[in-house]
């Protein structure tokens, strides 16, 4: 039990963040109206119920505090004032801060910083995957699935050969009737084979490659889910710093900028210092705020960019900035620099990262012990990156982290171009050809190449031979992007070889002098010689003396585009057949509950009593599905608190429907209020449960009874 605990708690946590990002969006956006007001509430409801599956009293009993305040304004009609809005955004503040474990004091920002940072309750078995990322994902497991099938047919096809070459062995009579015709006919089954091998050359490297960059990419997490808690931290913070009335007003940007969940949870915590240290370092009082033109309360923003292969989190305050004389005084007593030495602000700023480094006279719970800015910089160094501080005009202070994107090593296809060595990302490659010279074709005086139709094995090859639409993609050579914009098109031998790639649905081919090998290397951030950054973010290493360039497909069809020889292109999308899905006998259970954590405990013990489970968000996708579904659904299980429909009108619904009236349906609600219970059963439900008494044994004997 303690398993599936943890599994509940991780996907309890994905959606905890979803619902306190929605909230804080209603607030930010201004005084809610009745249907902003009735989303919040929702949400709220839905917290405290998933907060209970998961068993955490006291993040339940923090939203049922607020439930019943926002119960209140709904039953009167009334919107939030001010002293609403601030409840709400108090109790979205301590849920984060219940779970986050809470920061040990220390400083982090200006010229100091200290104590270890929070450490998230994240838990890593469960990652939220875009439905797109995961259709990807599934689209290149077909491809690499569809290769290996034909080459399993590629290689029946040789055995065929090989078992007429032993008959013939065993038979020579067969060879004295007609040696010519019979070596004939073997020899144009060969010569068939052959060609299928070829072109089905490299085609597993290429599946297996698209593969590998689409797990890559389901391991990307937004800027959000990593640094979206810090705004109820550094609220928290300030209070404790500057007391009961201070106050922080936190910025963010950039939040949905994507990369590696390694890199991005790695720069959490040197983060937390920065904020801290902004807060301790850039405090000053109201007076003195509003003396100089500033706002009442101390500004924190937070920006995370993303420029070609390096990520950017970037930590300012409009506090009093870094103290040049203190900082230059402290690292003059440490031997840092000489006393008498002129420095400039920018290698002043510098010192400020040494270890033992503080400018503040004594140590508190959050500053002073000269621990935090080096341990910044060295989480930076130690992801190849690094850190630097800078003062803000007019006042203020920003501390920039840089870090590759990735450490990870990517595959590349290697070719050579001008006798460079050039990586293409494997990721965006569709097809490796060899286009004969009297094969490539000219429309409008520009160059096409035929794109090879993949054959499912259903017909043979000749049967197919100008019967489909051909499918064209412009041809240009790669060199004209990278080195000679007038570079004709690379020929060896007769024939052109070309990287077909895709981008935003759109392919091309570029002509390269000669495919190298697909290697797996390791890209890091590099400003290449006599090459536009741009288009090259990335360098890798063959060996030590031999650099490969990486470059941006993004980039590059962007150029290509602006060549204006991006039209003519004929495109044909063949449809999968749907596949098969066997008949399933056991009993279906549809579960509709607008919490994803309480969905995830019923289908997980509806499951392992034998019953196979549905899911619908809310009432409409619930009806839905039932009108359309080519599969009986058996028992209907909702929750009666859910948006656009709610429980009560699926039940109405459901019961006004001849073709769904007979399905038995179980409410299952934290409302126990008794004209709740009559007015379910009334409408029609067979039993009412409430989550507050929650009892599976009591949901699949329920279960059981109706059916």
């Amino acid at each position: 039990m303690d398993t599936l605990r943890d599994e509940l708690l991780a996907v309890f946590d994905a959606e905890y963040r979803d619902h306190l990002r929605v909230i804080r969006g209603i607030v930010a956006a201004g005084c809610p109206d009745a249907q902003g007001l009735a989303e919040i509430f929702r949400r709220v409801h839905s917290l405290k119920g998933a907060a209970r599956a998961v068993e955490l009293p006291v993040v339940e009993g923090v939203a049922h505090a607020l439930e019943n305040r926002l119960s209140t304004l709904q039953a009167a009609r009334a919107l939030p004032d001010e002293a609403d809005l601030k409840a709400i955004t108090d109790t979205l503040d301590e849920v984060d801060l219940l779970m986050t474990a809470a920061p040990a004091g220390a400083d982090t920002h200006a010229p100091d910083e200290d104590a270890p940072a929070a450490t998230a309750m994240e838990n890593p078995a469960y990652v939220q995957v875009p439905v797109a990322r995961l259709d990807a994902l599934a689209s290149a497991v077909h491809d690499l699935m569809s290769v290996a099938e034909r080459h399993e047919r590629l290689w029946a096809q040789v055995m065929d050969l090989l078992d007429e070459s032993r008959a013939v062995m065993h038979a020579p009579e067969r060879m004295r009737a007609d040696p010519v015709a019979e070596f004939a006919r073997m020899t144009r089954r060969l010569m068939t084979v052959g060609r299928e091998r070829e072109l089905m050359s490299g085609q597993i490297d290429r599946a297996l490659l698209r593969l590998g960059e689409e797990v890559h990419a389901v391991t990307l997490v937004p800027a959000e889910s990593v640094f979206g808690s810090l705004a109820a931290m550094a609220r928290r913070i300030a209070r404790e710093h500057g007391g009961p009335d201070a106050g922080v007003d936190v910025h963010m940007y950039g939040m949905e900028v994507q990369t590696e969940r390694r890199v991005m949870q790695a720069l959490r915590d040197p983060v937390v210092h920065l904020v801290r240290n902004a807060i301790v370092h850039g405090h000053e009082t109201r007076a003195r705020r509003l003396k100089e033109g500033k706002s009442e309360r101390l500004n924190i923003t937070i920006a995370v960019t993303l420029t070609g292969v390096r990520l950017q989190v970037a930590v300012s305050d409009d506090g009093r900035g870094p103290d040049l004389q203190a900082i230059a005084a402290r690292a003059a007593g440490q031997g840092l620099v000489h006393a008498d030495a002129p420095l400039e602000a920018r290698q002043l700023l510098a010192r400020v990262f040494e270890p033992g480094f503080s400018t503040r006279g004594q140590a508190d719970t959050l500053a002073g012990r000269g621990v935090g800015l080096s341990v910044v910089a060295e989480a930076a160094r130690a992801l190849h990156g690094t850190v630097r501080m800078e003062q803000r005009q007019p006042a203020g202070t920003t501390v920039t982290l840089t870090v590759p994107v990735s450490q990870r090593q990517r595959t590349v296809l290697l070719v050579e171009n001008a006798g460079q060595s050039l990586g293409l990302p494997g990721r965006v490659i569709r097809h490796l050809l060899r286009v004969r010279r009297d094969e490539i074709r000219l429309l409008n005086g520009a160059p096409f190449a035929v794109v090879p139709h993949p054959n499912d094995g259903t017909q043979p090859a000749a049967s197919q031979a100008g019967k489909q639409a051909e499918d064209l993609v412009p041809l240009v050579p790669l060199r004209a992007f990278v080195g000679d914009e007038n570079a004709p098109l690379p020929v060896r031998d007769g024939a052109v070889s070309v990287v077909v790639m895709e981008v935003d649905g759109v392919r091309c081919g570029f002509a390269v002098e000669r495919m190298v090998d697909v290697r797996t290397l390791l890209v890091s951030d590099a400003t290449a010689v006599g090459l536009d950054s741009e288009l090259v973010p990335g360098i890798a290493w063959q060996r030590e003396d031999q650099p490969v360039f990486i470059l941006s497909p993004d980039r590059l069809f962007a150029r290509w585009r602006l060549r204006g020889n991006g039209g003519g292109v004929c495109f044909s999308d063949v449809d999968e057949a749907a596949p098969v899905v066997p008949v399933r006998h056991a009993p279906l259970v549809m579960v509709v509950d607008d919490s994803i954590t309480t969905r995830t405990l019923q289908k997980t013990i509806l499951q392992s009593h034998g019953y196979d489970v549905c899911l619908a968000v809310d009432g409409e996708e619930a009806l839905a599905m039932l009108q359309q579904s080519s599969r009986h659904v058996d028992v209907v299980v909702t929750d009666v608190e859910m948006p656009r429909m709610d429980g009560f009108a699926l039940l109405a619904a459901m019961r006004a429907d001849p073709h769904l009236s007979g399905i038995p349906v179980v409410l299952m609600t934290s409302r126990d209020e008794g004209d709740d219970v009559r007015r379910g059963m009334e409408g029609g439900a067979r039993a009412y449960l409430t989550k507050q008494k929650f009892d599976q044994g009591e949901l699949i004997d329920t279960i059981k009874g109706l059916l």
